[in-house]
């Protein structure tokens, strides 16, 4: 069968769609919808009609979600990083009781229980001005060495920024083998305290002021996502909307 040819004026493209089924959605307002979902927190079936059918923008937030756009978005924008010094941290999720029994179990959508209850952990690495170069998940109960370990490349001839939770022998060895500098304060078990740059620790208040703006978007503040990838890609949206505004 052929294909009828529909041509977009304003951009002087042509494009063809097949004479059956409906074309596409527009880009700009499915992503507007998703960052309504994202800011609310409402729940997909919810969505204003003026966004068109729930099912539309759901299936197409999906299909960006399994090819990694959100991901390639912040890569995108943190080439702007500027400065040396990378500040990480970690921070709790809650999760909603809609989101507490993912297919596969818990443990494999980064759903693990603390004292606290149900939680997932972000991890988040900053830079200089507080906006987001890197971010991953992990289940509650992991410790934070661990749950930023997968973000450590992107730290390659910086210095790194952290509290005293990451003072550990195993975790400076492998940032000083990637050619990382550390600003680390020791715990207090140790018996030779080590020297850290006291001024560039006053700045990791950078990081957390990260996690509270990330959380005003309320589909971050709470997990709803049954599904890591699908909980990321919200993170990420929400990160790169703060690197064009803040």
């Amino acid at each position: 069968m052929g294909k009828a040819k529909k041509i977009n004026r304003s951009r002087g493209k042509t494009r063809r769609w097949p004479l059956r089924g409906r074309p596409p959605k527009d880009d700009r307002l499915m992503l507007a919808a998703i960052f309504y979902v994202l800011r609310t927190g409402i729940p997909w079936r919810d969505l204003p009609e003026l966004f068109g059918p729930w099912s539309s923008v759901y299936s197409r937030f999906r299909r960006w979600c399994a090819a990694g756009l959100f991901a390639r978005m912040l890569s995108m924008v943190a080439t702007r990083a500027t400065g040396q010094l990378r500040h990480i941290d970690c921070s709790h999720i809650k999760l909603h009781q809609d989101g507490t029994n993912p297919c596969g179990g818990q443990a494999a959508q980064a759903i693990g229980r603390t004292k606290g209850g149900i939680n997932t952990k972000l991890a988040a690495i900053v830079e200089g001005g507080g906006r987001a170069v890197a971010l991953g998940l992990a289940e509650g109960q992991r410790h934070d060495l661990y749950a930023v370990e997968p973000l450590l490349p992107c730290l390659r001839h910086r210095r790194a920024v952290a509290d005293k939770g990451f003072d550990a022998n195993t975790f400076r060895a492998r940032l000083c083998r990637q050619r990382t500098r550390v600003c680390i304060p020791a715990r207090r078990s140790r018996r030779r305290p080590l020297a850290f740059h006291r001024g560039y620790y006053r700045r990791r208040h950078k990081v957390e002021n990260f996690f509270c703006r990330l959380k005003r978007y309320r589909r971050v503040s709470t997990r709803y996502e049954k599904l890591a990838i699908t909980f990321l890609a919200f993170v990420q949206l929400a990160a790169v909307v703060d690197w064009l505004i803040h």
